[in-house]
């Protein structure tokens, strides 16, 4: 756990069943600190949140009950917004397979990319006995694993996926993976067009395969810079860009930063955490 300024964060290692599913799990609880200015970047994961107030009605405080957890997508872009406080808030941050298999295959095309609400896209049911659940464990750390919990049972279930929505998702991996992979060698891998996995990217992922493979290379820039040793140069050439020149082009175009600011971005306790959760990835600056 990590705490500074009224922020309280706890991190679970993805054990089991998940692993393949869940790249990160994180909670945080925010005290009564008035708004709180935050920046999140593109990344790779899809991230799903459960948030609740810290009052005596925790669930109905911020929503509805089976309102309180929402799914953001590949952003495009970095963005900015300020949280109220005094709330408790669980992340898990979703792999494209992921999202396929814990959604049930569920088309995100036509979804908000920013917090759009699960109870839409499954059983309603589903979603409130997940709230409650969190609602009455009692520490963050148990609330967390409460949220594990029935991401585990999830992705060990038995469920009939769309082929199209696990082609997708299997070809996102490989990008992630290797960011500098031919759209068209993945398109082959799946025995379908290049117009056809772009196609599903879209429906299933809400993304394209261009533009995951531009936020792979560009947290691929993070991951590297975090662990050191390598000139901005170096790093650009290991992840697939022309020159560094490319680089910096593609990094400001997706973060509104150059590269130096940012993965020298203000360490916020936030930040610091994510990134000591995912390996050096950069989701909050």
């Amino acid at each position: 756990p990590a705490s500074q300024s009224g922020i309280k964060l706890q991190t679970l290692p993805v054990t089991g069943a998940p692993r393949p599913y869940v790249s990160a799990l994180m909670a945080a609880e925010v005290g009564a600190v008035g708004p709180l200015p935050l920046a999140i970047a593109p990344h790779e994961s899809l991230m799903l949140t459960v948030q609740f107030g810290r009052g005596s009605q925790p669930i109905e405080q911020k929503g509805a009950h089976g309102e309180n957890t929402v799914l953001t997508g590949i952003r495009r872009w970095t963005g900015s917004f300020t949280a109220a406080g005094d709330c408790t808030s669980l992340f898990a941050l979703l792999t494209p397979l992921g999202s396929v298999q814990l959604l049930e295959s569920q088309p995100l095309d036509k979804v908000p990319l920013i917090r759009a609400r699960v109870a839409e896209l499954l059983d309603r049911s589903v979603i409130r006995s997940l709230e409650s659940n969190i609602a009455l464990a009692t520490t963050i750390e148990d609330k967390l694993r409460a949220f594990a919990a029935w991401l585990e049972a999830r992705a060990i279930a038995n469920r009939c996926l769309t082929r199209a929505a696990l082609r997708a998702g299997r070809a996102a991996m490989r990008v992630c993976d290797a960011p500098s992979t031919a759209i068209e060698s993945l398109a082959d891998e799946q025995h379908v067009s290049r117009r056809q996995l772009e196609r599903d990217f879209g429906q299933w992922l809400g993304t394209s395969p261009r533009h995951l493979a531009q936020v792979a290379r560009v947290q691929a820039v993070s991951r590297k810079a975090q662990a050191g040793g390598s000139s901005l140069a170096d790093i650009a050439a290991d992840v697939g860009f022309a020159d560094q020149a490319h680089m910096s082009r593609v990094v400001r175009q997706l973060t509104g930063l150059t590269p130096q600011r940012f993965i020298r971005s203000r360490q916020s306790v936030m930040a610091g955490a994510f990134r000591s959760a995912t390996g050096g990835r950069t989701v909050y600056l």
